[in-house]
């Protein structure tokens, strides 16, 4: 399959499949270099449930995936689909341990609170067998904007529940580029080994993120790899973008001047209860 055609196949069902995008000996380095960092610069994820790990904000910490993120074949998948002005708004390694449970039907939308459609690379970083925990996407599902969610806890579900979702064994090294408006889950893990997934999310430079804070990670200009940081919020200077999250930007200082002194009294007080 071609580039148009790839092309088409996403804009047609919301995603696109390329196996063996990546060697194993690709797989095995990042997945590697991802343990190292996790190590060095932990950062425990709201997202964290039993047997499932997520390590967030790898590019920061590591050179080796600054340059797997943005290196050629990669922003040429991306450029056909994206432009050719990309920035990585976010990536994150996700760990399905042993007993691992499903994680829901979700939009990534769902969680960021974007308007906007972005782009997600997932890479299988260890082979993916159905007992390991697959992932499953409702093709078309792009298409109807961000859909009504409810909370558990911290994680989101999309309510009701796609008729005709489908499913991806994967081996090291296999990639699929979906749209962050895709309905997506993964099932639970039964077999007796971990299973490793990692995901970068990519946006046009023109694209905004209010909630994400400096640096910003540049990956492609005019269709060619330009690995950078930038202190310079993407999109900002676009009055159309500013208007689009004026009041979200609002609902959300507000809930964290509101959410973070709670939480730091509930800690006081569990802290003052444990000495007690």
């Amino acid at each position: 399959m071609d580039d148009l055609q790839h092309k088409r196949e996403f804009e047609e069902q919301g995603f696109t499949v390329r196996r063996g995008f990546f060697s194993r000996e690709e797989a095995i380095r990042t997945l590697d270099e991802i343990h190292r960092v996790g190590l060095l610069t932990p950062s425990p994820s709201g997202l964290n449930k039993s047997q499932l790990t997520f390590y967030n904000n790898n590019f920061h910490h590591s050179q080796y995936i600054q340059s797997f993120i943005s290196q050629k074949k990669v922003v040429d998948l991306l450029r056909d689909i994206i432009g050719p002005d990309i920035w990585a708004r976010w990536d994150q390694a996700v760990a399905k341990t042993p007993g691992g449970e499903e994680f829901p039907w979700h939009q990534d939308n769902g969680y960021n609170q974007l308007r906007e459609e972005h782009f997600q690379l997932w890479v299988a970083l260890t082979d993916m067998k159905p007992e390991h925990g697959l992932l499953w996407l409702q093709p078309g599902s792009h298409k109807g904007g961000v859909l009504p969610h409810h909370r558990e806890g911290n994680h989101l579900i999309c309510l009701g529940k796609p008729e005709e979702a489908v499913s991806f064994e994967a081996q090291q090294g296999d990639v699929i580029l979906f749209s962050s408006m895709m309905l997506h889950r993964t099932s639970p893990n039964v077999s007796k080994e971990s299973r490793w997934a990692y995901v970068v999310e990519y946006m046009s430079l023109e694209q905004y993120d209010p909630f994400i804070d400096p640096p910003y990670f540049v990956v492609a200009r005019e269709g060619k790899p330009c690995p950078e940081f930038l202190h310079n919020r993407p999109g900002r200077a676009n009055p159309r973008n500013q208007a689009m999250y004026l009041i979200p930007r609002l609902r959300r200082g507000i809930q964290k001047r509101v959410r973070e002194p709670l939480e730091n009294l509930r800690l006081k007080i569990l802290q003052s209860a444990r000495r007690g």
